[in-house]
């Protein structure tokens, strides 16, 4: 009898092995197509994070743009999904921006972008709530800074007001809502530069500007810059006796600082004492040459 080899297999053991092997070659075959494409769609989709002189730099931005609704729903490597919906609100498309976003998980990041998207809807409250979701109280005031650096005061008006109503409700942010109050008092006196001297709705936003300056001081006391915010607005709505009173506090604060000394000499001009004036500019000029307030008193006087 005779014994067979240990790899002589039967007819059927060998024809079922020929017919698995080709499914499973196959098989194998359209997964790695599979993962390929997407590494392929996932690499134009992030076109502008490619090393230079890689392939996907030569796709068209335009199909950069928009390749990732190419992407398989979730879910999606986080990072990658993250730089999509990143790419998709720096891009200005909307519906894309909130279709990658809802793949997110709930952090921080989502919320701050959560908060792009709001805003570009020109939902003011509802951006400041997710940027104070996202815990972002420096993202909140660096889009601020952004809308009034590019001019857009109004919209950057709206944000203030939104995050500062937020603020209120919570105790333990007194020294964020002190200096919102203070970052809004400078956007309102922005606002009011843009408007004709004399003009009715000037003088009103110097007035809501002088109030933001008040409740900053009201909150934050001991803070100079917002004492000076407060009597240099006082000062420009003509409330002279107000002013002095502010500027006298802002040089007790800090009695080495140029800034108050010269807002006093600024009354005394405005109130008919050039010489007493002269006497506070000389002080001022002793503690710092270079202070631009002294420098505006020094112009005053030299023309009066």
């Amino acid at each position: 009898m005779f014994r067979k080899a240990p790899n002589d297999l039967s007819p059927h053991l060998r024809i079922g092995t020929l017919t698995t092997r080709p499914l499973f070659v196959a098989a194998l075959v359209v997964v790695v197509i599979a993962l390929g494409a997407v590494q392929a769609v996932s690499s134009i989709a992030l076109r502008g994070s490619a090393q230079r002189g890689s392939w996907v730099q030569f796709v068209p931005a335009g199909v950069s743009a928009r390749v990732d609704s190419l992407l398989p729903g979730p879910p999606l490597p986080p990072a990658l999904g993250l730089v999509l919906a990143r790419n998709a609100v720096a891009a200005g498309d909307l519906p894309l921006a909130e279709r990658d976003i809802a793949r997110l998980g709930p952090s921080r990041d989502r919320s701050a972008l959560l908060g792009r998207v709001a805003e570009a809807r020109g939902d003011a409250s509802e951006a400041v709530a997710e940027y104070l979701a996202a815990d972002d109280l420096t993202g909140l005031e660096r889009r601020i800074d952004e809308l009034a650096g590019s001019g857009q005061i109004p919209a950057a008006l709206e944000l203030q007001r939104g995050a500062i109503a937020k603020l209120q409700g919570d105790r333990t942010q007194a020294d964020a809502l002190a200096h919102g109050y203070f970052a809004l008092g400078r956007l309102e006196e922005t606002a009011a530069y843009a408007i004709p001297v004399g003009a009715p709705a000037r003088h009103a936003r110097e007035r809501d500007s002088r109030d933001a300056y008040a409740n900053a001081v009201a909150l934050a006391p001991l803070d100079e810059n917002y004492a000076l915010g407060y009597a240099n607005q006082l000062l420009n709505v003509g409330e002279l006796e107000a002013a002095k009173r502010a500027f006298a506090r802002a040089r007790d604060i800090d009695p080495a600082s140029a800034e108050p000394l010269a807002g006093l000499g600024e009354i005394a001009l405005r109130q008919g004492n050039p010489v007493r004036a002269r006497a506070y500019l000389v002080r001022a000029q002793a503690l710092n040459p270079a202070s631009d307030a002294a420098g505006r008193l020094a112009r005053e006087l030299d023309a009066h």
